[in-house]
């Protein structure tokens, strides 16, 4: 009789939470984190007012994730940096790729899902030689997204088929 393996689980949606659900302060982080990020990219010498409040929701965001503490602490401190970095234009997208590998380290994916981090690279190099001028900011930033947001959904894809769900707590 073949042996069946357990069903793979999210490794986060079995971390003990001190409060919250996992479904909340998941769906409330990720909102968090790109709202803040858009709020950093409105941010021009007429409107500082925004950067704070940007930087401010993109932090708590990471912070709220589910998550063991100190991943959340460092996704918090680079992508805050990132998005700093993301006001010079489509040139700087490639560095997407650092709060993107804090992602999938806090979201505690095996190895084999850091093969996506390919894909904010090539978005970026596309959209830089693409979109060489600092006016293009909203396009930039909502393909950069998707892209993200894609490579997000493969790492997780290639994480469940890889049937490893071990959680680290610490």
């Amino acid at each position: 009789m073949p042996e069946s393996r357990p069903k793979w689980r999210e490794p986060a949606s079995r971390l003990p939470l001190r409060w919250g659900s996992y479904t909340a302060r998941y769906a409330a982080g990720v909102a968090l984190i790109f709202a803040g990020g858009a709020l950093v990219q409105l941010t021009s010498a007429y409107s500082l007012v925004v950067l704070p409040l940007g930087l401010f929701a993109h932090t708590t965001g990471w912070c709220i994730l589910p998550g063991v503490g100190w991943r959340r602490i460092l996704g918090a401190g680079i992508g805050a940096l990132t998005t700093i970095v993301l006001l010079n234009g489509a040139p700087a997208t490639v560095f997407l790729v650092f709060p993107f590998a804090a992602w999938l380290l806090l979201r505690q994916r095996p190895l084999v899902s850091y093969l996506t981090v390919v894909v904010p690279l090539l978005v970026a190099a596309v959209l830089s030689q693409t979109f060489p001028d600092y006016g293009w900011g909203v396009v930039v930033l909502s393909i950069s997204g998707a892209a993200l947001t894609g490579a997000a959904w493969l790492a997780r894809s290639l994480a469940a088929m890889s049937g490893r769900s071990t959680v680290i707590s610490g």
